[in-house]
């Protein structure tokens, strides 16, 4: 076996080590919205509540968003290879203090335009649920500031190699969530539903303050914007900002156009697929991404550029070999997937269409999303910030273009078929700059591992559907057993073809 094969086989083995740690956090988020969809379904109530619950976070995303840890990370490490603890965490001192006083204003501002910032979020939506709308967004404004905090803290803590709290900390704020629904929801209402999101927030900055204070960090109040290494992380902040805005930017057109759909009732609909989609798409790429971007921070400290590059090359690999099939699985299955997951009480049949049709679109930029993790994190772990805005700005503009030419004629899964496709563009540009620089990302070799596993899902998703049509009934036994089915076709049919990491791990599987 080769080294790239064995340095493969050790990242998969610490990929799924961590997809099996933030599988525990993102089981209670997929309840949490399991328990918000019986509650609420598509009503007025949910319309509101999802409206307003994005408007802090994407005002976050646009404003501040990437920046926290992008810009944080690559400064901070290389104060700690090349300077000290002390400098280093002087400027991590100063570095959330910045992050407190801008999300302070924003907050602030959040507050005073509520009304107006909902108004251009959701404009068709009708005056009763805009106003409900309104007033639950002003509840949920301060968590931008505990938002902040939570992603500062998470920075320090992984610039130690220390990922286990991090990926942890939202199973606590999903937990309060799922306890609001179990014994408050019934008496509170959506009111205090937006009340225990705060609260969630809080929680995910506190539960890691005594990690960081454990590592040497010690809060003051002081802000120096003279500070060399805060005016390199400010100057880093505006185009890592940039390239982070296609995500945010597809959420607010999505829910622009969503709002003239069903009465308001795709804005939920979309909201439920789209946090699916995440929870499945981040358990595997944020997880490979946040891991290896202080590797690829410190690769670029200390000049190992080789280093840097087989770790980009293994992750994408790695992503691809477990995401590609699951984007199939997931376009074949998505009716009984949300059925499965979604559909009591509140959320009915015709809920489950709209939100599987979201879901099944949606699922294409799975591994064009992979792509463009890895690929900004190693721009970002290079202090080279350009090129992700770049490609954040034209995907942003073939996504607008493309969503309002496909949601008036496919409706709901039009708007997700856009964002799939400003994902894919997003792709192809990082990649076309990152060979422009003169970075070989794949090999002749690794394009056809690649393509084995495109084929190979292709053709378990073909054996799947076959199957599951004519010789399973509908029910949850029979989605099990299509997953069960789909992924052992899937291994064999990479194993037979030779894709190198499947038959590598195969090997020392059977070995042992």
């Amino acid at each position: 076996m080769d080294t790239e094969t064995k340095k493969g086989g050790k990242i998969l083995k610490t990929a799924i080590l961590m997809v099996i740690i933030t599988l525990s956090a993102k089981a209670l988020g997929l309840l949490r919205d399991v328990l918000l969809a019986a509650s609420y379904g598509t009503s007025a109530d949910a319309v509101a509540y999802d409206t307003a619950s994005r408007l802090p976070l994407i005002i976050f995303d646009f404003v501040i968003g990437g920046v926290v840890t992008a810009s944080f990370i690559p400064v901070f490490n290389d104060l700690l290879v090349k300077k000290d603890k002390k400098e280093a965490f002087d400027f991590a001192n100063g570095y959330i203090n910045a992050i407190l006083l801008i999300t302070a204003i924003l907050a602030s501002l959040g507050l005073i335009f509520a009304e107006p910032l909902v108004t251009f979020l959701a404009p068709d939506i009708d005056a009763s649920t805009h106003d409900l709308a309104v007033s639950l967004s002003r509840v949920m404004f301060p968590m931008i500031i505990f938002t902040g905090l939570a992603f500062s803290f998470v920075g320090l803590l992984q610039s130690f190699g220390s990922f286990l709290l991090p990926a942890f900390i939202s199973l606590v704020s999903n937990l309060i969530m799922v306890l609001y629904f179990v014994f408050f929801n019934e008496r509170y209402g959506i009111w205090g539903l937006a009340v225990s999101m705060l609260l969630g927030w809080l929680v995910q900055a506190l539960i890691q303050l005594p990690s960081v204070l454990k590592k040497g960090y010690r809060y003051s109040p002081k802000l120096d914007f003279k500070s060399v290494y805060i005016k390199r992380s400010l100057i880093m902040a505006l185009p890592i900002l940039v390239s982070s805005w296609v995500q945010p930017f597809c959420n607010l057109i999505n829910t622009r156009f969503a709002s003239s759909i069903d009465g308001g009732g795709a804005i939920p609909a979309m909201g439920y697929a789209n946090r699916l989609y995440l929870i499945i798409v981040g358990v595997f790429t944020f997880v490979a991404t946040n891991l290896l971007f202080p590797y690829f921070s410190k690769a670029e400290a200390s000049g190992d550029k080789a280093e840097g590059e087989r770790l980009t090359r293994i992750s994408i690999k790695t992503l691809e070999l477990i995401i590609i099939p699951i984007t199939a699985g997931i376009f074949v299955l998505a009716e009984p997937i949300v059925s499965f997951i979604y559909q009591r009480n509140a959320f009915d049949a015709a809920d489950v269409a709209m939100t599987a049709q979201a879901l099944r679109f949606f699922s294409l930029g799975m591994p064009f999303y992979a792509l463009c993790e890895v690929s900004s994190k190693k721009f970002f772990a290079e202090k080279n910030t350009l090129p992700p805005m770049i490609t954040a700005l034209i995907s942003i503009v073939i996504n607008f273009i493309s969503v309002m030419l496909l949601s008036k004629q496919l409706g709901i899964a039009g708007i997700a078929i856009s964002s799939s496709i400003a994902i894919l563009a997003n792709a192809i540009l990082s990649y076309i700059l990152r060979l422009l620089k003169g970075d070989k990302m794949l090999c002749a070799r690794d394009f056809a591992d690649v393509l084995i596993m495109l084929i190979s899902a292709v053709l378990m998703a073909v054996l799947v559907l076959w199957v599951k049509v004519f010789y399973l009934p509908n029910n949850i036994l029979a989605l099990i057993i299509s997953v069960i089915f789909g992924c052992v076709i899937y291994i064999l049919f990479c194993a037979l073809f030779g894709e190198r990491l499947t038959k590598g791990t195969l090997k020392k599987i059977f070995k042992k």
